[in-house]
Parts: structure tokens; sequence; C-alpha cells
């Protein structure tokens, strides 16, 4: 009856077999991330599957319901294959979610981020490098940035006279901090 459309018969199916959904659904609660609530609904939806597809010449309806119930759990949780169990993404946390000693504080604020790092030791390393170069006269100083900031050509005698100056014990200390 539930499969010819009357809605009565799909309401006494549903509560026929809503424990054994439950039962199910409290087994896969919070896998993935999902609510027993969003696993009742996904478990609904197999019963209606169930009753669309249903053939009794195949199989006792209790078992084919059994089948779609798992079909349907597996996919609201995201383990549609024992492969997938182990994809590191099934398993990962939002950076943004708070953390639980804390507010106001989240995952990603503990994570250190590579590519910041980076460009702040760059600009760590462009600052020291152009206060050293700050102490030749202004030509030399044009002279160095020009060949090796910009890739210009430039006046070979007067960087040559720069790279004299840097190579100085004084100041390639300074600047084998920065290797």
């Amino acid at each position: 009856m539930a499969q010819a459309g009357d809605r009565e018969a799909l309401l006494k199916l549903w509560t026929q077999v809503r424990r054994m959904v439950y039962q199910q659904a409290m087994r896969w609660a919070g896998v993935g991330g999902t609510t027993l609530e969003d696993l009742e609904q996904a478990g609904f939806i197999a019963v209606l599957r169930a009753v669309d597809t249903y053939d009794p010449t195949k199989a006792k309806l209790s078992t084919y319901l059994f089948q779609r119930l798992r079909a349907e759990l597996s996919a609201a949780t995201g383990y549609n294959s024992k492969r997938s169990r182990f994809d590191p993404l099934q398993n990962a946390v939002s950076l943004d979610a708070p953390l639980e000693d804390s507010e106001d504080a989240t995952l990603a604020d503990f994570i250190p981020d590579p590519a910041a790092a980076a460009e702040m030791d760059g600009m760590e390393v462009r600052i020291g490098v152009a206060a050293i170069l700050a102490e030749l006269p202004e030509d030399q100083q044009r002279a160095v940035r020009g060949k090796y900031w910009h890739d210009l050509t430039v006046d070979k005698k007067t960087l040559n006279a720069a790279m004299k100056r840097l190579r100085h014990p004084d100041c390639s200390r300074r600047l084998k901090a920065y290797l």
C-alpha cells in the first residue's frame, strides 16, 4: 500500500521500523561529524527509497530495508567504502573550530603558516641587507641594488668598489647572518 502512495501505510511502516532506524543511527552517530538527528532523517529517506524500489519476490522487506538503511547512513557520514575510511579528509578537523578550553581561540591560531614565516624571513633579510647597504655611498648602493635586486647592467667599476667594501670582515660577518 505504501508503494501505491498510501501515506497512512507509509507512516505505519515508519512507526514499525523507526526503532531499527534509531538503533542503526546510534551506531553511526558522530562519524564524519554527523548528528543523530541527521542520521534519523537519512534513515527515513532510506525507508522512502526502499518502499519505492522494493520487490517482494526477491527479499523480505526488513532485509531489503536494512541494506538501504546501511547505504544511506554510510553516505550520510561519508563512509561510502572501506577505502574512504582511511581518507584523511574524513577525519579532518576544521581550523575554525573553537578549542575546548577557550571561547575565542581556534586551532588556526596555533598552527604556523609556512608562507607567512617565509615572507617574514624574506622581509627580515631584505631589511638587514638594506641597512648594511645604507652604509655604502649612494652610487655603490644603486649599483648593488641594480645588479642583484633588479638584474640590470651597472657600472663595473662602481660595483667592484661596493663588493670590496661588502667583503670587509666587519661587513661580511653581518651579511653571513642572513645566509
